[in-house]
C-alpha cells in the first residue's frame, strides 16, 4: 500500500467520522446500555489503522533495501511489518524470502511457514505459495 493510499484511507476515515458526527442522532456512548464501553470499537479501529500504517512503512522500506539487494536489512524490515500486522501473509512471505537470500534459513522457514498458514483474503497468491514451498524444500535439503 503506497503512502498516497494510506493518506486517502486516513482522509476517508476522517470524513466518515465527521459525517457521522454531524447527524442529529445520539452517540452510542450516550445510550444507557453503552455506558462505559461503546467506544472500544473505535479504539480498535484506530489501533488497526495505525498498525497497518506502521507495517506499510516498514514494508516499503524493506522493498527499498531489497532493490539494493541488502537482503538482511530488507528481511528485518519485512519482519517488523509482519509483527505489526501478523494476519497479512505477504509481510511474512517477504520476510521469509529475504531471510532465505540473506542466508538465515531458520528465520526464513519460520516466516514462510506462517505465510503458508494464512488463508482467505490475506493469504499469499498461488505463485508466492509455490515459491515459498520451493524455498522450504531447499531449506529441508540443506
Amino acid at each position: 500500500m503506497s503512502r498516497k493510499s494510506i493518506a486517502l484511507v486516513t482522509v476517508a476515515v476522517s470524513l466518515l467520522a465527521f459525517a457521522s458526527a454531524s447527524h442529529a442522532q445520539p452517540h452510542p456512548e450516550n445510550f444507557a446500555g453503552c455506558q462505559g464501553g461503546c467506544d472500544g470499537a473505535s479504539r480498535d479501529l484506530n489501533m488497526q489503522t495505525e498498525n497497518l500504517s506502521r507495517a506499510t512503512r516498514s514494508y516499503n522500506r524493506g522493498l527499498s533495501k531489497l532493490q539494493k539487494q541488502d537482503f538482511s536489512k530488507a528481511a528485518k524490515l519485512f519482519e517488523k511489518a509482519a509483527k505489526w500486522v501478523p494476519e497479512k501473509a505477504d509481510f511474512s512471505y517477504m520476510a521469509g524470502s529475504s531471510f532465505y537470500f540473506a542466508g538465515d534459513h531458520a528465520m526464513a522457514k519460520s516466516h514462510l511457514v506462517k505465510a503458508l498458514a494464512v488463508e482467505g483474503d490475506d493469504a499469499i497468491d498461488s505463485g508466492q505459495r509455490e515459491i515459498a514451498q520451493d524455498i522450504l524444500k531447499k531449506i529441508g535439503e540443506d
